[in-house]
């Protein structure tokens, strides 16, 4: 059984991303699978204050600010995929997500982000705009060495397929 966490930057709890994410849950039905509605956390930006690099290596508490990226910090350590949905604000992922993403960068440096992971992008758009997403996509999984295991955009068919090949 795979262990999933989702990374929900959208800013409608119940819009076209959400729709997205329940096709993908259904696909990965039986997966253990932890949503972050990113949206209703408290998550401070990145301070670059290099807090991280200088904690203990592993750390639970990679980062030194004390806000709700501890509950994503804990699923990341034990996550098999993490899943990044989001709609497109201003031809990018939303603030909420890039945010959450930015703070990341603690437990991968301070090597307490536990496994390899794959990773899944959802993407919702109303227009038509969407290779800048999915240059970032292809540059931070390259960077971090994560497997991609597919993108879906705005197709909750191919989302709940992409949940259906991770189980």
């Amino acid at each position: 059984m795979k262990k999933i966490m989702i990374l929900n930057g959208a800013g409608k709890k119940k819009g076209n991303t959400s729709a997205m994410i329940d096709a993908f849950r259904e696909g990965a039905a039986g997966s253990e699978i932890t949503e972050f509605y990113l949206q209703t956390m408290n998550i401070h930006g990145c301070l670059d204050c290099g807090g991280c690099g200088r904690k203990e290596k592993g750390s639970a508490e990679p980062c030194v600010q004390k806000d709700d990226m501890q509950q994503i910090y804990a699923a990341l350590r034990v996550a098999d995929v993490i899943v990044f949905a989001s709609p497109v604000y201003f031809w990018d992922i939303t603030g909420t997500l890039k945010t959450a993403i930015d703070r990341l960068y603690a437990p991968l440096v301070n090597k307490a982000a536990g496994n390899p992971k794959g990773t899944v992008l959802l993407m919702t758009s109303g227009g038509s705009t969407i290779a800048h997403m999915l240059d970032w996509y292809a540059n931070f999984k390259d960077w971090l060495k994560w497997e991609d295991l597919g993108t879906a955009m705005n197709d909750p068919d191919a989302a709940r397929k992409i949940g259906e090949s991770i189980r």
